[in-house]
Formats: C-alpha cells, structure tokens, sequence
C-alpha cells in the first residue's frame, strides 16, 4: 500500500463509499507509522538549555498533535544548537503527563495550563467583553489572544505545531531580534479570510495584507493591539464570525495592514505549499490537507538525512 504520494497530495473528501472505506483504511494504516516516525524523532532529539536571553516563541499545543508539537520545538532547537524561551499555551486537552513530558524536553519553558490561562484572560480582558466572547467561541483565538496576553518581551515569534524546520532558520530567528521592528509572516497558497479581500474592504473600509498565514510569524507587542481588536469585534460584520476558524487569521492580516510598522512575508523557502519537497525547504507547514505528510514526508526526510544544517 502506497502511504504517500510525490509531490505530496491534498487529501480531498472520497466520491464514493467504497472509495471512502479506502481512504479510511489507508489513513488508519498512515497513522500507525506516523506515530511511529514521531517518538523515533523524539527520541532523537536532544534536550537544550535556555542560554541566556533566548527568543521567544509561542505554540498552542491539543492533546491530539502533541508528539507533533514536540518534535517540531525540538528540531528547531536542535538546528539552532540552543533552547528558545518556548511559551506553550495548552488549549484545554493537555493532561499533567504532558506537561511532565514539555519540562523534559524544554527544561526552563512555561508552560500554561487552559484553567490559568482563562483566569488570567478573565481579569485581563475585562475592558474587551468581544474579545472575551471570541476568546470562548473558538480555540484559535487563543493564538491572538493568550500570545498578546502573556508576550513579555517587544518581539514575539509564534510557531504552529504542524511546522517542521529542515534547515536552520536563520531568517526566521533573526527577526525576533530588536534589531528590525518589521512584522513577517510566512506566505499562504491564498488568502483564507472569513470573506474576501474586496467584501472585507467594503465593510471594514480596507482590506488585509494578503496571503498571511498565521503559522509562522514575528510581530511587535505593540502591534497585537486588543483595543484595536475590541473595536473590529463589535463590527456586526465581525461580531457574526466569531464562531470561523479563519477569524484569528483574518485578525492578524488586520493588525498588519493598520500597524506602522512595515509588513514583509518570509523567503519563500518558508511559503506554505502543497508540493515543496524537504531538501529545497526551510520549513514546511502540514496544514490539514496535507498534515499526514508531517511525518510521512517531513520526519521520515530528517531521520534519513542527519547533516541537515545546524547554527554555526
């Protein structure tokens, strides 16, 4: 049984039931060997110290990609030979096992449990009642919200746990230094707003930087403006997609395009892409369509090829 196609294929809804019996059969198979490749890789992988003061990189981690996450902080940590100031923001789903797990790995990271992390919000956000809202209606906001809430430093990088470096990103972690106050984001196939750009500048007034994609980024502090935000969620237009996974997407491209500060996309060896291959990538992000590539494209490329590069 072929588990994987090259170039990577889009996974897309079976026409028929015997096709759909196929597809499920073959994704159960998959999934057996992608657990497998990620605790291979985990094992792999070697504990770093934070060293001195070390950027800082948020992820909202669930419990059902969790190996996921942790090999993807762990390999960017090995191609930078040093521990980052992770943030882990648990989404609700982690259990105390897993946090065991994160301070073995990422010894000196913070780690915030979803009880916490409402209690603080609660008291936080008591002046952005929508923010609040949004905050309750969908998980993803936490990737806006929770990162603007427990940011402590003027640069913020965030990281998805379906990202996985095959080079050392220097790029990338060199603009969460203070050296450039630049807002960069990795590129999307397209935009994937709640609307498109024309229908959103016709309600809002202007439209998102486009193809954001909010996998991958560095911003200011200053610049995730939650009264900003309030303000766009009071929008009946706004207000009415709270419940839209694109939303949080849609906020960023927002904050972007009002920010005085410039906007610029990664390299486009950081685009996201369906058919980039590994050894021409920085990095490459398994969004949902292609996520079992992760391990089936991404992990098994890694573990055949030790010499990817390191920091020097």
């Amino acid at each position: 049984m072929k588990l994987i196609a090259s170039p990577l294929l889009p996974m897309i809804s079976a026409p028929t039931l015997s096709s759909r019996i196929s597809l499920r059969i073959l994704n159960e198979v998959r999934n057996i060997f992608r657990k497998q490749l990620r605790q291979e890789m985990l094992g792999r992988l070697p504990v770093y110290e934070i060293q001195g003061n070390q950027s800082e990189i948020h992820m909202l981690i669930c419990k059902r990609d969790f190996e996921m996450a942790m090999v993807t902080a762990g390999q960017l940590n090995h191609l930078a030979q040093t521990g980052h100031s992770f943030i882990f923001h648990d989404d609700g789903t982690m259990d105390d096992k897993m946090e065991e797990t994160i301070n073995h790995h990422f010894p000196g990271t913070l780690v915030v449990r979803r009880n916490i992390a409402d209690f603080i919000a609660s008291q936080k956000l008591l002046a952005y009642p929508n923010i609040l809202e949004y905050r309750k209606k969908h998980v993803l906001a936490m990737k806006l919200i929770d990162t603007a809430i427990w940011a402590q430093n003027d640069r913020i990088g965030y990281l998805d746990s379906d990202v996985l470096f095959f080079q050392y990103p220097k790029e990338y972690l060199l603009s969460l230094k203070t050296i450039s106050d630049t807002n960069y984001f990795n590129q999307d196939i397209a935009d994937a707003y709640i609307s498109s750009a024309a229908n959103i500048k016709k309600e809002l007034g202007f439209a998102p930087v486009p193809r954001i994609n909010a996998g991958l980024w560095t911003m200011n502090k200053k610049d995730l403006n939650l009264r900003q935000i309030e303000l766009w969620l009071k929008h009946p237009f706004l207000k009415k997609q709270q419940s839209d996974y694109r939303l949080e997407q849609t906020l960023m491209a927002l904050l972007a395009q009002v920010s005085e500060t410039d906007t610029a996309y990664f390299s486009k060896e950081y685009d996201v892409s369906f058919e980039k291959i590994p050894k021409e990538s920085v990095c490459k992000h398994y969004v949902g369509r292609i996520r079992y590539g992760y391990e089936l494209e991404g992990i098994k490329y890694l573990l055949h090829h030790e010499t990817s590069r390191t920091a020097h």
